[in-house]
């Protein structure tokens, strides 16, 4: 069993609060130590066995870094320096310099890193590679994402960085890892329109917003045999429509994307303080993939001036 603690437990870290206090419960977790500056999130945080204002003397095995985006490439190896696992939430740095230092960081102190692209681990994911794999789209001629929220802005907020990554980290999973060619965007800070152009001739069309009339978050695959699609909100189940009749696909594993994330990086922790081995997912090219093509897609951004 492995001490973790929580960096920064606001809204999301609340998410990995409860979710370690289930894992908690099934002995896959000894304790869980909460750090904020913020008295108002400590009182909060009431499925912790600790609490505290500061990481020091705080003995855990595993970091999860929940704080504001800027603190997270200073904090990550500040920790990793320090002896501790970390698992970053993205983005891991706000340029690919600064990401690049923190995964030399991990390699020169041997630590476990992992960085919340938790849209690998989504159900819905396997089996939509597993599908493609199996050549049940045919050729793959286009990817969509949708992510539309309510949910307001956060001041001085950036929506490409906070929900585009995870799109474009996706994408290019789907793909196998490959790298766009060019990155396309209209819009703005609030709502954009990314396109990602592929080698492969193929198009990913990303379309991320907050503030919306309604909550929309959906993955389309287009293939020249069927068409591939999922909620993100739904992890049991997808659908594919094979000469225009739809068909219920069922996934494997109905763990939520942010379970399955913290099992794997517990697992990993536990592979590397028995000497065993473990895989980063993402692996860190990936990793620094995804904030290389986000940063461009936000340099991409229509320029607005004042008329």
């Amino acid at each position: 069993m492995l001490n973790v603690a929580i960096l920064g437990c606001g809204g999301w870290g609340l998410n990995h609060l409860r979710t370690l206090a289930n894992l908690r419960e099934e002995g896959l977790v000894k304790s869980i130590t909460v750090i904020d500056t913020s008295k108002e999130a400590r009182d909060a945080a009431i499925l912790a066995d600790h609490k505290t204002n500061s990481i020091e003397g705080v003995k855990a095995d595993l970091v999860i870094i929940a704080t504001p985006s800027n603190l997270h490439a200073i904090q990550a190896r500040e920790l990793m320096s320090n002896g501790y696992h970390v698992l970053v939430e993205k983005p891991l740095g706000c340029c690919e310099s600064e990401a690049a230092q923190v995964l030399a960081s991990a390699h020169e102190n041997g630590r476990v890193m992992g960085v919340g692209l938790l849209l690998r681990f989504h159900p819905a994911v396997t089996l939509a590679k597993r599908v493609l794999r199996n050549g049940e789209l045919g050729r793959l001629e286009s990817l969509r994402f949708v992510r539309r929220t309510t949910r307001k802005p956060p001041v001085g907020g950036n929506v490409i960085e906070s929900l585009g990554v995870h799109a474009i980290d996706l994408m290019c999973h789907m793909l196998s890892e490959s790298d766009p060619s060019a990155v396309n965007v209209e819009g703005d800070s609030i709502e954009a329109r990314i396109v990602l152009e592929f080698p492969q001739g193929i198009e990913a069309l990303i379309d991320v917003g907050w503030g919306t009339s309604s909550e929309k978050r959906t993955v389309t695959l287009v293939g020249s045999q069927a068409t591939f699609r999922f909620d993100l909100d739904v992890h049991e189940r997808a659908k594919m429509t094979v000469n225009g009749e739809e068909q219920t696909l069922y996934c494997d594993v109905k763990h939520s994307p942010l379970e399955a994330e913290i099992r794997h990086i517990l697992a990993a922790v536990s592979a590397h303080k028995s000497g065993d081995s473990w895989k980063a997912i993402p692996d860190y090219g990936a990793a620094l993939r995804g904030v290389r093509w986000t940063e461009r897609a936000i340099q991409a951004l229509p320029v607005s001036r004042p008329h």
